[in-house]
């Protein structure tokens, strides 16, 4: 089934995680039939199908999840399908209560969504008020989750609790350490993850999202030493994961997240097969790729930054999951590290793409730009100009019932490599974005029924959205890499003691 294992570390990386998996949701049909658009993936890589003691089959994301003490919010281990009784699922009955665990189920009030989620399950609700208040009730990630997780999926690491000032996790040291004291403590490698390994027929590699400005991006390194002393080969896709509004509360703080950020993408990117660093998208970067007549968003609420990336992984990740004329995991390193010297990668996203309401001939002739595509990458990036050594191209949710698709789809290659060049892969999918209702409402455009984006000043949420993401390994990360050389020559090592314990 070319099965791809999903792993979650940190707040970031949970935030992203949550809107990947709402909006996986979308695609399940609850009716009678499955819509047509959504038939060309197959959700098996993804998901995993287990069964309850009462026969029920049970259809949860192939993931784990890990956030410290008090960072899964109100979220319990435990849910309506894994609850106990007739209801566990079979392959939990023998799940054991981790030490610290008990930090999950403590009290913590739930936002009034999740009340309203967990009344739908013995009455009808009006959600609409609970969804439209999102924007103000949100404080964790699991304030707008929508799914049920196999119980096994919830990871806390017992080691260090949420905004504890005396014991931070805050460098990559002590997340290195924090591993493996957590792994002596819980074995979640030995028992979580192997579960979810395998019970795959044709595991085609993993995807993890980390974040790296504290101490997870070392947590991560140990993660992916145990991973890579079992996968030698296997393909993993990581990306790595910085806030562009990080809190500095001191100069000495804001050197500290430049080195964790330096020895991520230094220690992940050698242990990946592709390494992404990604930035959260900020208002002057809408601004300048020209997007901003479609799209406003508060760049301070991880809620909202969020969801754009979240946008850009999934869609980036559709060739791996269609039914038919799927592209692997392997082909895809295989086009962006040909030389097994680049495994670091840039990912963009057209979010919404525009399309006018009139039609293809018409964005063709009133469009100057036909790439304005977001770098989600730092601000200190320049890509005016690039050389591009391997890139995928995914364009999805493009109307069909109207002519001159093609030369619109040239147009919006044209900026992009040689479509004969065996380094370059295009895939032009039905399937539009689906827009779970969480998703933040920050679109100043919305879709007809015809899939066109058109202004306008409702803030009411498109059900979809067109999108295009480009993956690519070339020049226009050598910025990046310099940038992070000129922040570490800048710093005094011995002032970060802490950084060099165990050989940093």
């Amino acid at each position: 089934m070319r099965e791809i294992v999903t792993l979650q570390l940190g707040s970031l990386a949970n935030h992203v995680g949550t809107h990947f998996w709402n909006s996986q949701e979308e695609y399940f049909s609850y009716g009678d039939s499955t819509p047509a658009k959504t038939q060309e993936i197959n959700h098996d890589v993804l998901y995993r199908q287990g069964e309850t003691s009462s026969g029920d089959l049970t259809y949860t994301p192939r993931t784990l999840i890990y956030d410290l003490k008090g960072g899964f919010g109100s979220m319990q281990k435990y849910n309506r399908l894994f609850s106990g009784g007739d209801s566990v699922d079979t392959d939990t009955q023998q799940v054991p209560w981790e030490q610290g665990i008990n930090c999950i189920n403590r009290h913590i009030t739930k936002n009034r969504y999740q009340q309203d989620l967990d009344r739908m399950e013995s009455e009808h609700v009006n959600m609409e008020a609970a969804i439209n208040q999102l924007d103000q009730t949100v404080n964790n990630w699991s304030d707008y989750n929508r799914i049920y997780y196999h119980p096994r999926s919830i990871n806390p690491i017992v080691t260090h609790q949420m905004d504890n000032d005396i014991t931070p996790f805050d460098n990559f040291t002590i997340g290195r350490q924090s591993y493996r004291d957590n792994e002596k403590e819980t074995d979640i490698f030995e028992n979580n993850f192997r579960f979810f390994v395998e019970e795959c027929d044709n595991l085609q590699g993993f995807q993890i999202l980390t974040d790296v400005d504290d101490a997870f991006g070392g947590f991560s390194e140990g993660l992916l030493h145990n991973i890579r002393d079992e996968f030698a080969k296997t393909p993993i896709m990581t990306y790595g994961l910085s806030d562009s509004h990080a809190q500095y509360r001191t100069d000495r703080h804001k050197q500290k997240i430049m080195l964790n950020r330096a020895l991520s993408i230094t220690r992940l990117a050698d242990l990946s097969s592709i390494y992404v660093p990604i930035y959260t998208p900020t208002q002057s970067a809408i601004k300048k790729c020209g997007l901003s007549p479609y799209m406003q968003f508060n760049e301070l609420s991880r809620y909202h930054t969020s969801a754009i990336i979240a946008s850009a992984i999934e869609s980036n990740s559709l060739p791996y999951r269609l039914k038919h004329n799927a592209m692997t995991m392997v082909d895809a390193v295989g086009k962006l590290n040909w030389v097994r010297s680049t495994s670091l990668a840039s990912l963009y996203v057209t979010l919404p793409l525009p399309i006018s309401k009139n039609g293809y001939g018409d964005t063709l002739e009133n469009s100057q730009n036909m790439n304005p595509t977001l770098l989600l990458l730092d601000r200190f990036s320049e890509h005016d100009k690039k050389d591009v050594y391997g890139e995928i191209l995914v364009s999805r949710g493009l109307p069909v019932n109207m002519r001159q698709q093609t030369e619109y789809l040239e147009r919006l290659y044209s900026n992009f490599k040689d479509s004969n060049d065996p380094l370059q892969a295009r895939f032009s999918l039905d399937c539009a974005f689906p827009l779970a209702e969480t998703y933040p409402r920050i679109f100043t455009s919305c879709v007809n029924q015809d899939g066109f984006i058109t202004p306008t000043a409702s803030a009411e949420l498109p059900r979809s959205v067109p999108v295009f993401t480009q993956l690519e390994s070339g020049s226009v990360l050598k910025a990046t890499v310099d940038q992070h050389i000129s922040n570490l020559n800048k710093i005094v090592f011995k002032d970060f003691f802490e950084q060099l314990q165990n050989g940093q």
